[in-house]
Formats: C-alpha cells, structure tokens, sequence
C-alpha cells in the first residue's frame, strides 16, 4: 500500500484527534470504605468523601492527601468545590446507610478556607429533606443539591455562595433525587427513582428551565427495578445517565444527544452489573464501574459497544477536569490521563499497531486472531531494540482473566494465532492486545479490545 493510500484511509482519524487513555491506581490515597463523590477545580486541587465519615484533600494531584472532614455521626454523600477555598459536603443523614451511629441531621456544610474548617448551613428557606445525595457548583455563587435515594425527594440551591439556601419539596415528581447538573443559572437536570420501593421503581429525568422554581419530568425508565444514578454530560447537548439495578438483567443506561429533551435507552451488559458510577472525557470517550468487585469497561464510540478497561472497583464517581484529565471515585482514587494522538505515528494505523476481529465468529472450539506490531525507532539510551512486550489476554464478561494467550517480548510484523476455547463456557469474552516500548514511558504503546463470542 503506498504513502498516499495511507493518508487517505487516516484523514478521517486525523480529523478528530484520537485519546490514547491511561488509569492508575493513586497509592497513597484513602483505602477500603467506599469513595462516594470527588471534587476536582485543576490538576492538583481535589477533595474527595466517604461514608465512614471521612473527607481528604489533595493538592498535589493525587499523590498525597490530608483529612479534611472526620465526623463518626456523619455519612458524606457529595463534595463540590467552586475554587481552592469555597466548598460544600454534603451529608445522608439518619435512618439511610452507616448504622444508628449516623445521628447528623445537618444537610449541607460549608468551607471557606479550603477544607480547614467546616460549619453546617443553618440559613435554609423552604421544606427540607433529610439528607444529600447530589451536589453541583455551577460558579462561586450557584451551587445546587439533591437528596435522597430512598426519599425525601427535595431539590435545594444557593445564589450567594452558599451563604443562603432555599429547598423545595419534589416528591410530586419523584420519590428520591440522587444526582444534579446544571448548565446555567436557569437551565438544569436532576435524575432519581420512581418509588421508594426500589423493585417498583423506574429511572426517572427532571429538567428545568428556571433555575429550578418549575420542573418537568422528561422522561422515565422502560422498566422496574432500576433508577437514575449518575449525571455526566461531556457536552452541552450530548449526555449521558446509569441506570442502577440491584437485580435483573440486562443493564441499560439512558442518552441524550440533544440536550436532554429527548433520551434513548442503550444496552451496557447482557448478564447483571451493579452499575452506579458514569464518566464521560468526551461526546465518545467514557467509563462504566459499579458497587462490586466487577472490572470498569470502558466505551471509545458513544456506548454503542465495551469492552473491560482493567481498573478500579466499587466506583460511584467520575470526576473529569477536563477531556484529558479525570478522576474516579471507588475503593480507592484512580487517576486518568491522556494523551492525544494527531499523527500517522501516534495513530500507528494501518502502517502501525492493528489488532483485527477474531474469525471466525461466533465460533466453537476454535478461531483466529491476526494483530501487527509495527517497527518503532529505538528511544537513545533505551533497551528495547525495536522489540516491544505483547501481552493478548481474554476476558470473561465480569472483567475475570480466563486465558493468556501471549505474553512475551516481540520482533515487529504481522501475527496470527489460533485460540482453541474448548474449555470455555458458551457466551460473550473480550480479548485485549496491549503492546509497549518498555524503555519508552507513557506514548509508546498500544491497546485494544475487541469481542468474540463462543457459541456451544
């Protein structure tokens, strides 16, 4: 194939830069009681809660952190910061989770010095509800608040920073808000549940269009058993919400493309997920977790497919700085950066890194899988000598390994290996490539995931 041809096929990529992505795992970031909510405003400043009545601040990235907010009597639910000093928590409250030690009636608490010192709000107009579930700073005067999952349902908002608060009864509309997000001062979107008795509930969408005094329902769930979780809308008109069921099967979640007036119910798992944390970089670029042991996966092409992306457990959160640049919230703090690649070397597409679609497939007992890792220029003072380390694993729908099938240092060219999955049990597996330049850091390497399916 000659340079031209190549051009042609990688105009469209080059067009639309691609995301190389990276998640690690922060080592010294809080371990163990799960990380409810995080609050990013740049690339070191970050504060993050749990239920076990804990608040940490970072402002080194991630790399170490202090506690900020220690209370036995508390549940922390929600976290938002407007800049490095004005932030708010936002508490549970009595008779939901953490036990009859959870006795703080205080809804929302406020800081004005970074997380050094907190003090409840007192100054609230309006019927309250008992406790937060959501919370979302628009600027430093607009800040916004929703509760609970099992009810109360209440909507509540500032204008002054938090110095004064008004809250407004929605049960009319809902049984429980879990999760808010506004796009103006008048503009916003607030998701929950249907019923307190979560088996009768479906997913229910609120919007409004001024600043909250009227809300409309927009839309609710197809089915039972499920409820609105997790807000993210990496764009103005393209969003996205995870729709949590503690049973049943398959899991969806819900879309918009146009802003939230209308939404479209899409399929993430055949077999029953814990879903509850969604994350979004991009329009097209995001990542699913859930309260289990089960992997996160991650979708590169708007949720139409995914695959395991091999990080993180139990995560409730995803908190993006910016398309670059996120964060998650689940047994501990994971970390994502990327990087952006714009070039024929970046893209290593089709000259480069390939990984192709299994064939035959469906398949049973065996198929073939052809992958190309390409000829890199060795980094000066590295080791490598153009030989890169593959690894080509398959994974169940659970994230769980079930084979290795390559795992050694390569020469560059083209591959193919036949897998035999007699000992595999009929039904849906990813295979995952990952190819690097162990003496190159982060830039030099390749992933991918694609589907097979093992039919018995």
């Amino acid at each position: 194939m000659n340079r031209l041809v190549i051009m042609l096929l990688l105009l469209p990529f080059l067009m639309e830069a691609q995301i190389i992505t990276n998640w690690q795992t922060l080592p010294n970031a809080p371990f163990g009681s799960r990380i409810n909510d995080a609050s990013f405003i740049d690339e070191d400043y970050g504060w993050v809660v749990r239920g076990a009545g804990e608040g940490f601040r970072t402002t080194d990235g991630g790399d170490t952190w202090d506690v900020m907010l220690n209370s036995d009597s508390t549940f922390w639910r929600s976290v938002t910061f407007t800049n490095k000093n004005l932030g708010f928590a936002g508490n549970l409250g009595p008779d939901e989770y953490g036990g009859s030690q959870i006795t703080d009636s205080n809804l929302i608490y406020r800081t004005s010095d970074g997380g050094e010192n907190w003090a409840p709000i007192e100054n609230i107009s309006g019927e309250t509800g008992k406790g937060v579930c959501g919370m979302h700073a628009l600027d430093s005067l607009h800040i916004y608040a929703v509760g609970r999952v099992r009810g109360p349902s209440f909507f509540m908002k500032s204008t002054d920073g938090g110095i004064s608060w008004t809250s407004k009864n929605m049960s009319f509309l809902s049984a429980g808000l879990v999760d808010v997000h506004f796009f103006t001062p008048d503009s916003g979107i607030a998701v929950g549940l249907s019923n307190s008795e979560h088996a009768l509930s479906s997913g229910v969408v609120l919007i409004t269009s001024d600043g909250g005094s009227t809300w409309t329902q927009k839309y609710l769930s197809s089915r039972q058993g499920e409820w609105a979780w997790k807000i993210s809308f990496p764009s103005r008109n393209t969003g996205y919400i995870s729709l949590q069921r503690n049973v049943g099967e398959p899991v969806n979640f819900i879309k918009t493309t146009d802003g939230g007036n209308t939404w479209f119910e899409k399929q993430f798992f055949e077999t029953p997920y814990y879903v509850q944390g969604m994350g979004f970089a991009n329009d097209t670029l995001g990542w699913i977790g859930g309260n289990s042991s089960q992997t996160t996966y991650q979708t590169t092409d708007g949720g139409e497919t995914w695959s395991p992306a091999n990080f993180g457990t139990r995560i409730n959160r995803f908190y993006f700085v910016n398309e670059l640049l996120g964060y998650a919230g689940g047994q501990t703090v994971y970390k994502y950066t990327g990087q952006v690649a714009t070039s024929i070397d970046d893209l290593v597409k089709p000259d480069g890194f390939s990984l192709s679609q299994n064939y035959p497939n469906p398949f049973n007992p065996t198929t073939k899988i052809k992958f190309t890792i390409p000829q890199l220029t060795p980094i000066e003072g590295g080791t490598n000598n153009g030989i890169l380390y593959v690894t080509l694993k398959i994974y169940d729908t659970l994230g769980k390994e079930v084979m290795t099938v390559v795992d050694e240092q390569m020469s560059p060219g083209e591959n193919q290996i036949e897998i035999y999955a007699g000992d595999l049990a009929s039904g849906v597996y990813y295979y995952q490539l990952q190819a690097g330049d162990p003496s190159a850091g982060s830039g030099r390497g390749f992933i991918d995931s694609k589907k097979m399916i093992v039919v018995k």
